[in-house]
């Protein structure tokens, strides 16, 4: 090293070790024994920069002071300042020729890179990529990886990275667990045929996925697994939502209060959820007995709760909540055990404030649930009121839950920059923001272009000018004036996108659809993927409006999709009501899963990784109670529409 890298690596050093420096410097401390005082100074950051300083001074020993140095780093790192951290080992870098201490330094940057931002992940991912032995450091680069599978949401690879990390076992087969979980039934299969690691967690999570909602099936289960897992950390400490799932008893749903606007305004919406709740019953009913029995056994030893096969009549009743008050809504319900509805949010808001805790409600609508702070007077009920927590769950057919669903599945398809074209109306500029801001979680990720077009014309410029079609015309133009020869040109659209999403009715997709595809370049070396929500596909599209809408790929609910498992059902639909519109039929779609769900919403509730199939999609219960559909994924191929598989 030449006299002139020592000095302006010296500098940089004493910078950072003046600014390390805390105003009362490197403690000591005393401890008195029988035979003599022995002190013990404390090795923090200023400890090591200090050797560093004194220990070249006396031998050169680059190696050595690098070492310290680079000790001095990870000891910033663990006394929360990752931002010296990273300066040092900046300064250092260019010193360090030793692979094994570049390997430390390195390991110690990505750490801190993850710390101070979950957007750091092309940093780390590229300090890893480039390590060329581990050195002895394999428990702390496999902790990396995992970190940085999470970050991406690759949740198999976060489980099995994890697994040759050093933390503490119990940790890691909660973390483990906390991330198979969030695996799909498809997912889990495939996993358990090669992760051999992770076969208990992979095991537990298939069970619940098949057999939670069967309480029989479900507890034999559990009890063959644990058999098989004699010992096991994830047996001997049962994740806590199982240990409460068994514990606890479904719904008895004998007698139902059903809240809807049977005349008004949203009288045809609430006929609709009607007639959904009275084809589920009626399609129960067969299966009910009349008897005056609890159809539930709780067993003292093991603490499960187990359902007796026999479904107890259910006496349902339905109600006009058109221009009632809430006061008049909890009159009407006092002698039911079940309430399900209203339909609207006002009503709702206020409902829930007067009805008695012991009442299960299952409001048909979502609203914004807000930790309230109690007055003075209630101060004394909290406690009280705590034991006997209100059980309300929350039903809706939400718009957003489509765009978020749309903006995981293009991550998951690892395309990276779509743009957005929003009809303007405020149910489909909320579905582009909540598109927008789920695709922001994403670390790194680059905000999507929105368009909001208003009318037919509007759409066609729109489209041109965010292709970028208008202005590569603009340049043909600007090529024959200057050649003063026509110029024979194909416009080109720009190409940093790759995906289109469109959120918009039938009609103004059917005609977005076709400017889309004739804005495309031929020469583009992919094509775009075009993708909408259900607001895009109706049951009334004829083979020339499916042809306009080809290649689209969208989401919707099993029952507006061909190939599902109520054709009998949707027969019948058909025969009584043959102009019954999408929405209606939507809303018939909900009232059923509505009542199907009653007996279930609890151990949904406790287990949120839990799915129950219906015709509204495949639906899960979070903490709050709120309830979330995930829909299927169908394609317009040419005039006809078949079913893609899931994420």
């Amino acid at each position: 090293m030449s006299f002139r890298s020592y000095i302006v690596f010296f500098i940089a050093i004493l910078c950072l070790l003046s600014c390390t420096s805390s105003p009362t410097r490197q403690t000591s401390t005393a401890i008195d024994t029988s035979s003599q005082n022995i002190t013990e100074v404390a090795k923090n950051s200023d400890y090591y920069l200090t050797q560093a300083k004194q220990n070249y001074f006396k031998n050169h020993d680059v190696y050595q002071r690098n070492d310290s140095l680079i000790q001095a780093a990870e000891t910033l790192q663990a006394e929360q300042q990752c931002t010296k951290s990273i300066r040092m080992l900046k300064v250092l870098e260019s010193e360090l020729k030793d692979n094994r201490q570049r390997t430390h330094a390195n390991l110690i940057l990505a750490e801190c890179y993850l710390i101070l931002s979950d957007k750091a992940v092309d940093k780390v991912a590229a300090i890893l990529a480039n390590l060329t032995s581990a050195y002895g450091y394999d428990a702390r680069i496999a902790a990396l990886q995992a970190q940085l599978m999470v970050n991406k949401k690759q949740w198999l690879k976060a489980a099995i990275a994890l697994q040759d990390t050093d933390i503490e076992e119990l940790e890691k087969t909660q973390s483990t667990w906390k991330w198979i979980k969030k695996l799909d039934l498809p997912e889990l299969e495939k996993a358990r045929l090669s992760e051999s690691a992770l076969q208990p967690w992979l095991q537990l999570a298939i069970i619940i996925k098949r057999f939670a909602l069967e309480p029989e099936s479900f507890n034999q289960q559990l009890i063959n697994w644990q058999s098989r897992n004699l010992g096991h950390t994830l047996v001997t400490n049962l994740p806590e939502e199982i240990k409460n799932a068994l514990q606890q008893a479904p719904i008895q749903a004998k007698r139902i209060a059903v809240l809807l606007p049977l005349t008004g305004r949203l009288a045809n919406q609430g006929l609709a959820i009607k007639e959904g709740i009275l084809a589920a019953y009626l399609k129960d009913l067969p299966n009910a007995t009349f008897t005056m029995n609890d159809s539930t056994d709780h067993d003292q030893s093991t603490g499960k709760t187990t359902q007796n096969n026999t479904q107890q009549y259910r006496e349902i009743r339905f109600f006009d909540s058109a221009l009632k008050t809430a006061q008049q809504l909890n009159a009407l319900v006092a002698d039911f055990d079940v309430v399900l509805g209203p339909l609207v949010k006002e009503q709702i808001m206020k409902l829930t404030a007067v009805l008695p805790s012991d009442k299960i409600l299952l409001a048909l609508n979502r609203v914004e649930l807000k930790a309230q702070t109690p007055t003075i007077d209630q101060l004394d009920q909290i406690v009280e009121s705590s034991l006997h927590a209100s059980e309300h769950y929350y039903f809706s057919l939400a718009p957003e839950d489509e765009a978020q669903q749309l903006a995981s599945h293009i991550h998951q398809k690892q395309l990276v920059r779509p743009i957005i074209f929003a009809a303007d109306n405020p149910t489909t500029q909320r579905m582009a923001e909540a598109f927008i801001a789920k695709w922001q979680e994403t670390p790194n990720a680059i905000r999507p272009d929105l368009t909001i077009f208003t009318d037919s014309k509007d759409m066609r410029t729109s489209v041109s000018q965010m292709l970028d079609v208008a202005q590569s015309k603009q340049r043909i133009k600007q090529m024959e004036v200057l050649s003063d020869v026509e110029v024979f040109g194909v416009e080109r659209n720009r190409r940093d996108i790759d995906s289109i999403v469109l959120f918009a009715n039938p009609e103004q997709a059917k005609l977005l659809n076709p400017i889309i595809e004739a804005s495309l370049s031929p020469f583009a070396r992919r094509s775009l993927s075009v993708f909408a929500s259900s607001r895009s596909y109706s049951l009334d599209l004829n083979s020339n409006s499916l042809r306009d809408l080809r290649n689209l790929t969208f989401t919707d609910m099993p029952w507006m999709l061909p190939d599902h498992s109520w054709q009998d059902l949707a027969n019948q639909t058909t025969q009584l009501w043959p102009q019954q519109q999408d929405t209606l039929l939507r809303l018939f779609a909900m009232g059923f899963d509505a009542y199907n769900l009653l007996p279930n919403l609890r151990r949904l509730k406790t287990l949120p990784q839990l799915v129950s199939h219906g015709l509204t999609g495949e639906i899960n219960v979070d903490d709050q109670g709120v309830l979330h559909r995930r829909l299927l994924w169908a394609q317009v191929a040419q005039d006809r529409v078949k079913l893609l598989e899931m994420d």
